[in-house]
């Protein structure tokens, strides 16, 4: 299933190369190639900040659900060193934008924060879940349409978190960093 989501998105993790290298977060991005994975971050340290913190919230977010940022730490091979670097970024920061959007990892949650990833990425498989989540989860929910419709207009005026430094952010309490990044 992920070398399908890998295949499907490659021409929108291209473009996102391209789009990201012409401003300073995006160069800066590439040539640092941070990582988010036990190897990298202290988990340990993160879960002794302050409640309220992106760091505890996002080790709390992991342990509440059984979720390990390590499942992505290989960089797939899809030919291009920069888009698959990219690829592997957004897998790894996706569960730090559901803590900063505050859409749970369930079924309705999911399919909210891949609206949220379509207005901010167009990763064809962002649109392809959201359409075909929408049409089978929500079908009995009409009222929940409007919710997925806000979650991608949230994604579009929300700044650009394919390129945030989360690393430089776990002291921030998540309140102040919402507003930082525009998600409310």
């Amino acid at each position: 299933m992920l070398a399908l989501n890998v295949s499907v998105n490659l021409g929108t993790a291209r473009r996102g190369v391209r789009e990201l290298g012409q401003t300073d977060e995006g160069r800066a991005l590439f040539a640092q190639r941070p990582r988010i994975d036990s190897a990298s971050v202290d988990l340990a340290a993160l879960g002794r900040m302050p409640d309220g913190t992106l760091g505890r919230e996002y080790i709390r977010f992991l342990t509440d659900n059984g979720i390990t940022p390590d499942v992505f730490c290989d960089i797939p091979e899809v030919g291009d060193e920069r888009a698959a670097y990219l690829v592997m970024r957004l897998r790894q920061t996706h569960d730090l934008w559901h803590v900063v959007t505050g859409y749970r990892p369930n079924v309705e949650g999911e399919i909210l924060l891949q609206a949220f990833t379509f207005g901010q990425t167009r990763a064809p498989s962002a649109a392809l879940i959201t359409s075909l989540g929408t049409a089978r989860y929500f079908a009995l929910r009409p009222r929940h349409y409007a919710r997925v419709r806000q979650a991608y207009r949230l994604g579009l005026r929300t700044r650009p978190l394919a390129t945030f430094r989360w690393e430089d952010h776990w002291e921030k309490p998540l309140t102040e960093l919402r507003t930082l990044l525009g998600v409310s």
